[in-house]
């Protein structure tokens, strides 16, 4: 592609005409003829490699800071105000614009992202369309399966996977948008159909300034990422959750919103969900009020986007599981009810706890094995245990990612918000907090699994072993007998 096609992107005059080979802003990837593209970030400054990146080949190089700084010919470097914003736009250029040429649905919010997801997708499916996926838990291309790294990747990453998807003959794709993702423009190139507000609670302030900071990342999705989509030929429907906070918030913000929510009339308890949404028949094996609010987010999206409701009705009945999210884990010999879930924060374990407490018969008890992880947000770690003991009826405390950290320090926080409760146990060793509360578990005992989900792996310092809840809890339980 020529560098001058490119560099109108960003409304930049022409230049000389040379063939451009690939874009990138890691140093590692570059080539002759890339274009390399200084990002400053938390850890390293992308613009101390632009010499480096020039002296392998790069023909063009983009940054924030004045050419003069690095010795560098203005005729070979363009400075511009933010550099993740042109890589975002510039990525998309190369990979021909693919969101122009499907259906995009956005979904983002702290919780029922990825369920809101899945569920969407089992409606695209349901009508007849062939969706691409992309978020937490996997990427998919025409039913093809690739293990994600990031909710949201790359911007670079980003559009080539959706060129790959459109290519594959993708007519439609549904992306989890997270809140670092639209800070850091990653997403910036993408034209969207219709995008979802779930919720908002405490989350990533590790990353984020504060709580406003984090809402304010997620409203870029509504305002400026919808302008966009709207200059590029098409008309977002924007869709809120309301009845809390941020939600009625953003939509009073907004003039273009339409809001959604779980009807009164809906009934949920451990058969799941019933009922009419947005006018459409749902009955959905998902349980708990936080799946039927996923629902709602769902019916709504896909609704907008003129999916009949024949098919919304049967593709959200479709879906009976989500990796990580309230998944069970069969135990037929002794007739417990194990689940894990992602919950991973205060908020979804509270609504995760919640969930499961009224689900006890008469006599038995809900387990709940839980950690924090390391090098995150300290903040949170309290009040985790705190719910933990408050909900629970025997709560195991244990290590989640440790990291970095020091697993019993970590602990150490978490069980100051436990002071007044004498319903715990710490145990360290993940694999045995496990195995412990399936030891001491009865038949009909509830026993959740928190905080990891879906994740195969477990980190220790620097080190990702494998790791996964799922086969941990069937690997112990098969001990037992």
């Amino acid at each position: 592609m020529k560098l001058s096609r490119l560099l109108a992107i960003l409304s930049e005059p022409s230049v000389e005409e040379r063939e451009i080979s690939g874009i990138t802003a890691n140093l590692d990837e570059v080539q002759s003829g890339f274009l390399f593209v200084a990002i400053p970030g938390t850890r390293t400054d992308g613009h101390t490699f632009l010499n480096s990146a020039k002296a392998r080949g790069a023909f063009f190089l983009i940054g924030e800071r004045p050419a003069q700084e690095f010795g560098l010919n203005e005729k070979d470097y363009l400075q511009v105000p933010d550099s993740r914003l042109a890589l975002g736009l510039l990525a998309s250029a190369w990979e021909g614009h693919p969101s122009r040429e499907m259906r995009v649905i956005g979904i983002t919010g702290t919780s029922g992202k990825t369920t809101t997801s899945f569920l969407v997708e089992s409606v695209l499916r349901a009508a007849g369309m062939k969706p691409g996926l992309i978020g937490t838990v996997a990427f998919r291309i025409d039913g093809k399966e690739i293990p994600s790294t990031h909710t949201t990747p790359g911007p670079v990453e980003l559009q080539h996977l959706l060129r790959e998807m459109r290519n594959a003959g993708c007519d439609s794709v549904v992306l989890e948008v997270s809140s670092h993702a639209l800070k850091q423009h990653r997403g910036v190139g993408i034209a969207y159909d219709a995008v979802g507000f779930t919720n908002l609670s405490p989350e990533h302030l590790d990353y984020h300034f504060d709580l406003e900071d984090y809402f304010a990342s997620k409203r870029i999705l509504f305002r400026e990422q919808a302008d966009r989509s709207r200059n590029w030929g098409k008309e977002p429907k924007l869709l809120v959750h309301s009845g809390n906070s941020a939600g009625d918030r953003l939509l009073a913000e907004l003039s273009h919103a339409s809001p959604f929510s779980v009807e009164a009339s809906v009934k949920i308890d451990a058969e799941g969900v019933r009922g009419i949404f947005s006018g459409v028949q749902i009955h959905s094996s998902l349980i708990g009020r936080f799946n039927a609010e996923n629902i709602a987010a769902a019916v709504a999206l896909t609704k907008s986007i003129g999916i009949p409701d024949a098919a919304i009705t049967n593709g959200i009945q479709a879906l009976d599981r989500v990796p990580g999210r309230l998944e069970r884990v069969s135990d037929p010999a002794h007739g417990r009810i194990v689940l894990v879930d992602y919950a991973h924060k205060p908020d979804a374990l509270e609504k995760v706890l919640s969930v499961l407490r009224p689900m006890r018969a008469p006599g038995n008890r809900l387990f709940t094995v839980i950690g924090c992880g390391g090098d995150r947000d300290r903040t949170k770690r309290t009040v985790m245990g705190e719910i933990a003991c408050r909900l629970s009826d025997r709560v195991i405390f244990t290590s989640d990612n440790p990291r970095t950290e020091n697993p019993e320090h970590i602990l150490d926080e978490i069980l100051s918000g436990c002071a007044a409760s004498t319903n715990w146990v710490r145990e360290s060793d993940r694999r045995k907090a496990i195995a412990l509360a399936l030891k001491e578990a009865k038949t009909g005992d509830l026993v959740l699994i928190a905080g990891k989900g879906h994740e195969n792996y477990q980190i220790v310092g620097t080190t990702k072993t494998p790791f996964d809840d799922a086969a941990e809890a069937r690997s112990a339980m098969a001990a037992m007998y």
